[in-house]
């Protein structure tokens, strides 16, 4: 599997988690920005009272957050910065060399870097194996 094809499923897994957010009133404020770590979601924590989601898709809808957020914790803290402000972050949407920047990296370091991040969060994903 090439480099692109690896983004453009990371792209819509990351996506379907952002949808999957916004249905459940969570997206991204159980995010330490600090080390970039995600809290899990918990069923009974989720308020519903405004949304005509059952239990059982609230559930589904959980279980897929829930199976981003392990596989994007798996990762180490530079990767999770790295993915995270890229992809995740759409208030600020990063670009690459800001992103390299920030980290104090030449952007051809920063390209390195990123892709090893891309391809360990497909691993722990379960989107290569």
């Amino acid at each position: 599997m090439d480099i692109k094809e690896i983004k453009r499923q990371l792209k819509d897994i990351i996506e379907e988690y952002k949808i999957n957010c916004l249905s459940i009133n969570s997206c991204n404020k159980n995010i330490d920005t600090n080390t970039y770590f995600f809290d899990i979601e918990i069923l009974d924590n989720i308020e519903n009272h405004y949304n005509s989601l059952s239990k059982s898709e609230l559930k589904d809808k959980i279980t897929y957050i829930n199976y981003v957020r392990n596989s994007f914790n798996q990762l180490n803290t530079i990767e999770r910065t790295i993915i995270y402000l890229r992809y995740f972050d759409e208030e600020h949407n990063y670009d690459d060399r800001y992103i390299a920047d920030n980290l104090g990296w030449s952007l051809g370091y920063f390209y390195v870097k990123k892709k090893q991040a891309l391809i360990r969060f497909a691993y722990a994903l379960r989107i290569m194996k």
